[in-house]
């Protein structure tokens, strides 16, 4: 069984920070809990959840489920990359104009059905509150599907505005997404949210005058690869010999897996699974670089890439598969920096990616190191998600040996055969293209390519096939574009290996024992603190220029100030414009520096 289809040799395998800030770091661990909060967000509850707008109905548009025969028929002869959803083209975008119903009147929107091959106009409703807020709401219906994404070809939010995704169960909720979301290539794309029928809410205050910027062109149709929850079969497609990263072998590399992530590959009019970790850079300096295949890839455009989505920590906490999906935190975008070309036709098959978003501190993530010397490693692992799972790790016990790829000149790859072990016998699927491999020291030395490895007995000793890192580094081109080298040693350093390193937020200076900031959390319009926040300290009465700035989640600047010291040694800022969040205040005084956590409710 060695046949060679696409990027597989056959079709059938293959492929702390604990809380430290007291009550307002608790708030920042809650508001990132991976089960509730999937993606970088503020947090919230949208106002149709509000018992006294439970009569509110949205626009509806159904969607005509694709040609599930012809996809599994397009499936066998291409398992890689593993194709899990089909993007259904649509028109769906938030009216530039504000013509609303009354949320007293209970009207029901009109359901538009919409084709799976041609875009058709959708729109949902708009409903005006006593408030004089507005709520636009429509449901996507997609009959059949296990799960459905969003992707937005314009993405801009005014300040103020909160866009919200759920199930119609509620028990999945995403957002808010803020114009903290808003991207510089204006596009976005949203978590899987389960089952066959999803609610896009926007909530726009009476005191925004500027109106989103929004339209869905995409609805990713999730057929397989995800939760079947009608079924009392618990999830993951991954073969029965697999074994998750908390088991025994995986004790040894919780720093490494911490990297590794799934990764929503959009392209070509579909939705693959692929697999992919961060890496470390000579500078150690956190540029969030991104490593996976070349055969993942390809195909998409930077549009597509901008709207790929990385899922950190989608794993079980036990040796155990658990009774409940887990939880995760995704990022969304990415920018292509240099890939290998073709392994068909050459190269060692890799794709350099940087993330468009920074990486906040509580995804708890790792800058994986590298070996770029050509030494076969006498053992390791690889880490992965196949077919779309939770986290697995497989292991080698003999040297890596090196060889070609499609009859290739040049030794362009590792050879692994897998062992097994206590827990069971890891291989790789589809899924996992574009994982790591790493040698003992947990240095990354090859990118999954493909293979023969299956969970069937007679498989479970066949190859596996990695690209090398060395190669990679400066051999599959001359071109910046075409190799490691250029983005991993920025300064030429020489480096043969590097080490991995935890991501390094740098944490708040020392607070002075004088500095007050009350109340916390801080409340917005409506609230008896009226959104006021307040800074005391002795150091604001020396009478010096005092330099203020207000950072979010993400580390960007959410206002500045600079203000003149005052006897009272108070000053009180007006936070009620902020979305809610948590956010570090940074305060310079002459030679000091002061810096401090609030949380904005």
């Amino acid at each position: 069984m060695n046949k060679r289809t696409g990027h597989k040799r056959s079709t059938r395998g293959f492929l702390r920070k604990a809380a430290r800030y007291s009550l307002v770091w608790l708030w920042l661990v809650l508001l990132w809990n991976p089960q509730l909060k999937a993606q970088l967000n503020t947090g919230g509850t949208p106002w149709s959840f509000d018992p006294q707008y439970e009569l509110i109905e949205p626009g509806e548009l159904v969607l005509t489920p694709p040609d599930l025969d012809s996809a599994a028929a397009e499936d066998l002869l291409n398992p890689i990359p593993y194709r899990f959803a089909i993007n259904l083209p649509v028109n769906i975008s938030i009216p530039d104009v504000i013509a609303s119903r009354s949320h007293e009147r209970s009207e029901v929107g009109a359901k538009q059905p919409a084709s799976a091959g041609a875009k058709q106009p959708a729109s949902g409703i708009w409903t005006s509150l006593p408030s004089g807020d507005h709520i636009w709401l429509l449901t996507i219906r997609a009959p059949g599907a296990l799960a459905i994404t969003l992707y937005f070809d314009r993405f801009h939010l005014p300040p103020g505005g909160r866009l919200y995704v759920y199930n119609n169960e509620r028990s999945m909720l995403l957002g808010a997404f803020t114009e903290l979301n808003n991207s510089k290539d204006g596009t976005f794309a949203t978590g899987l949210i389960p089952g066959a029928l999803i609610t896009i809410e926007y909530d726009h205050p009476a005191t925004s005058k500027t109106l989103p910027l929004v339209s869905i062109s995409e609805v990713a149709y999730a057929y397989r690869g995800v939760p079947d929850r009608k079924k009392d079969t618990g999830f993951g497609s991954s073969g029965a010999c697999e074994v998750n990263i908390h088991c025994p072998e995986g004790d040894s590399w919780q720093d490494p897996q911490k990297g590794v992530a799934r990764i929503g590959v959009k392209k070509v009019g579909s939705t693959y699974w692929c697999t992919g970790t961060l890496v470390n850079n000579t500078r150690q300096d956190n540029t969030p670089y991104f490593l996976t295949a070349d055969h993942c890839g390809q195909g998409a455009t930077p549009q597509d890439i901008s709207q790929w989505i990385f899922y950190f920590h989608y794993l079980s906490p036990t040796c155990e598969n658990p009774p409940v999906e887990p939880g995760s935190r995704s990022l969304t975008g990415a920018e292509l920096k240099a890939a290998s070309g073709d392994v068909n036709i050459k190269g060692s098959d890799f794709f350099l990616l940087r993330l468009n978003q920074s990486i906040p501190d509580t995804f708890d993530v790792w800058f994986n190191g590298w070996n770029r010397q050509d030494i076969p490693s006498p053992d390791g692992v690889g880490i992965h998600h196949p077919k779309g799972d939770i986290k697995k790790i497989s292991n080698y016990k003999t040297p890596l040996v090196s060889t070609n790829w499609n009859n290739h000149p040049e030794m362009t790859h590792w050879k692994v055969i897998w062992a097994g072990t206590v827990s069971g016998h890891g291989v790789t699927e589809g899924g996992s293209s574009g994982s790591p491999l790493f040698d003992p020291q947990g240095w990354i030395v090859g990118t999954l390519t493909g293979g023969e490895a299956l969970c069937d007995s007679g498989y479970l000793t066949l190859p596996d096939y990695y690209g090398k890192f060395s190669y990679s580094w400066a051999m599959n081109g001359t071109d910046s574009t075409e190799r490691l080298d250029h983005w991993l040693d920025p300064d030429q350093t020489g480096a043969l290996v590097l080490q991995g390193i935890p991501l390094n937020v740098p944490e708040p200076a020392a607070l002075l024992p004088d500095l007050l900031i009350y109340p916390n959390p801080a409340s917005g319009m409506g609230h008896p603190a009226s959104g006021k926040l307040h800074l005391q300290s002795s150091e604001f009465r020396s009478g010096e220029l005092i330099h203020l700035a207000i950072l979010d989640s993400w580390g960007r600047e959410a206002w500045s100030e600079t203000t003149p010291g005052n006897p009272s040694g108070e000053i009180t800022l007006e936070v009620s414009s902020l979305p809610d969040g948590f956010y570090l205040v940074k305060i310079q005084t002459g030679e000091h520096l002061l810096t401090g956590r609030f949380v904005k409710l």
